[in-house]
């Protein structure tokens, strides 16, 4: 440590006055200085990163999809509503006889695109007949029982009336793989199930089918 004592000349003890003072105050100053990058090093080292939930050891991270499930595709829920059995009756349409010449027949859609029609009377098509339908006509099927509402609708019409024997009586069936019905149609149905009815119709008239070979 250097001492101050007196120096002879005026601008001599100027100088080593100076001097003295600067030398007393050199730890105060290198403390300030040094007190930021203390600082900086002290928040560097308790940043941690953002909070998350860790993966148990051997868990892999799964992906969540939170976009809404499309219509007739089953998701995880839908595990526990109805059996997942595959393939599934998807839709069918069945019409029985009046007293007159209306037409006699069944047609199924299946949820793998197989198709199965039986025509009794009144009807081209007489026996077991087999086909195929492509996913859009499933698709289309689904779409067109979600635009009148099916699952909404009554289980039978007329709704507050007797049904009329001699009328003939459409039986129409829907399985999305979420909810199943059925309703049973004599007379006085809302316009969206006979327009649905008519729907599974064409698609009957339409189909290329082929005889069941035994």
């Amino acid at each position: 440590m250097e001492m101050c004592g007196n120096v002879p000349g005026t601008a001599a003890r100027l100088e080593d006055t100076m001097h003295c003072r600067l030398t007393a105050f050199r730890p105060l100053y290198l403390l300030l200085v040094s007190l930021p990058v203390l600082w900086l090093l002290a928040a560097g080292c308790s940043r941690k990163p953002a909070a998350g939930r860790e993966n148990p050891p051997g868990e892999d991270s799964v992906a969540v999809d939170s976009s809404p499930p499309r219509p007739g595709v089953l998701t995880a829920q839908d595990s526990l509503l109805l059996p997942r059995t595959e393939p599934r009756l998807l839709a069918s349409l069945k019409r029985t006889a009046c007293y007159g010449r209306c037409p006699v027949y069944e047609v199924q859609f299946y949820s793998n695109g197989q198709a199965i029609y039986q025509g009794e009377r009144n009807v081209p098509l007489h026996g077991i007949y087999l086909a195929f339908v492509s996913d859009s006509t499933i698709n289309l099927i689904l779409e067109k029982a979600y635009d009148i509402g099916f699952f909404g609708l009554s289980d039978f019409y007329p709704e507050n009336g007797e049904p009329i024997a001699d009328l003939p009586q459409s039986t129409t069936y829907l399985n999305d793989g979420r909810q199943e019905k059925t309703i049973v149609n004599n007379h006085l149905a809302p316009v969206g199930l006979l327009s649905f009815e008519r729907f599974l119709d064409e698609l009957a008239r339409e189909v290329a089918w082929q005889p069941k070979v035994e």
